[in-house]
């Protein structure tokens, strides 16, 4: 079905993406839609057990794909690139951007701004936008070697993040599990 939308999308020259995300929603939300006419027709009880089976069989497709991207993001990587001294400012004020950002919209959106802040990811959608650039609309001091370095240093970043909040997670329970045992002990 995916597929069909994807095809029928292209053939009429609309946006293909646009069209599977929304067939997403729609199929993630089923539960909400079930009162519509049209998908009281689809069998929503039924369909909703295929949109179980369907989101594991994605959740394993989403890892065999990042894997392979970065697998060959790995492989296609210059040394050079990373190491490169001049663009490496650049790279460190754009991460400094992004974060300024995320967590102003955390503290504006009052989620907890220890745990998320450092999950930002960048990666695939990053270097497919920076390839799909036209040259004569590229930025002269964006080149290739600062996308890959903010990638790589976000990665970093999101992987010091999660073993920093892994450690206050597991201090939390110790606190929580201590505070069970004074309390039975009482």
């Amino acid at each position: 079905m995916v597929i069909l939308v994807y095809e029928v999308s292209k053939e009429f020259n609309l946006p293909s993406l646009l069209f599977i995300l929304i067939f997403g929603l729609i199929m993630g939300n089923i539960d909400e839609l079930k009162h519509n006419r049209f998908i009281k027709r689809l069998n929503p009880d039924g369909l909703n057990e295929e949109v179980v089976r369907f989101r594991s069989i994605v959740t394993e497709f989403t890892f065999l794909v990042r894997a392979l991207f970065f697998l060959l993001f790995g492989f296609l990587i210059n040394v050079k690139e990373v190491l490169n001294t001049q663009t490496l400012l650049w790279s460190v004020e754009i991460l400094l951007i992004i974060y300024t950002f995320r967590a102003i919209q955390l503290i504006v959106t009052k989620m907890p701004l220890k745990s998320l802040l450092f999950i930002s990811p960048r990666g695939l959608i990053t270097i497919l936008l920076f390839i799909s650039i036209k040259p004569e609309n590229l930025v002269p001091f964006i080149n290739k070697s600062v996308v890959v370095q903010v990638v790589l240093l976000s990665v970093i970043v999101m992987m010091i993040g999660q073993v920093v909040n892994r450690k206050t997670s597991a201090e939390k329970k110790a606190e929580v599990e201590g505070d069970k045992f004074s309390v039975a002990t009482n």
